[in-house]
């Protein structure tokens, strides 16, 4: 490879762990109109058949299959969303870490209402569907619990007439 091959495999592969990450969030996502239930999507098929998604010390799935059925039982949640930002990602070759901030909010089958903050320390493999998912480990924040609660969504200034 050219070294401007070399650049643009790079940037191509860096779009890709974005994407990626950000299918991941859109998949589990939901509890609003148009979202309409949380972990609903097929965020499972964004990890290896071996992959992990590591919550410690609260839960730990490991492969595929048990990462699926741990997030069946997260769709129990009324609403579920992730912001992640901030990503530093490094990649070598086929393989590939990154760190990612998250912000976090949910409703729970408590009735609770939260705001947290934590991050993400990923691990990615080039596979032949594209990167997929080695590791997803949950670096826990902090949390707090909104007295108030969440509210339905109302416009907050008149929208224009049609």
């Amino acid at each position: 490879m050219t070294d401007l091959e070399k650049k643009i495999q790079y940037l191509s592969d860096l779009e890709e762990i974005r994407m990626l990450k950000y299918r991941y969030c859109h998949y589990n996502d939901g509890g609003w109109q148009g979202q309409p239930l949380s972990h609903q999507g097929p965020s499972a098929d964004l990890f290896t058949e071996d992959g992990i998604w590591d919550g410690s010390p609260v839960v730990k799935a490991v492969g595929r299959e048990a990462v699926r059925t741990l997030f069946a039982t997260f769709a129990e949640q009324p609403v579920a969303y992730h912001a992640v930002m901030n990503p530093i990602i490094e990649i070598d070759g086929d393989k590939a870490r990154a760190h990612w901030h998250l912000i976090g909010c949910g409703l729970a089958i408590t009735g609770d209402s939260s705001l947290g903050i934590a991050a993400y320390e990923d691990e990615y493999e080039r596979t032949s569907d594209g990167w997929r998912i080695k590791v997803m480990k949950v670096i826990w924040g902090r949390r707090s619990i909104l007295p108030d609660g969440w509210k339905e969504a109302t416009p907050v200034l008149p929208l224009p007439a049609d």
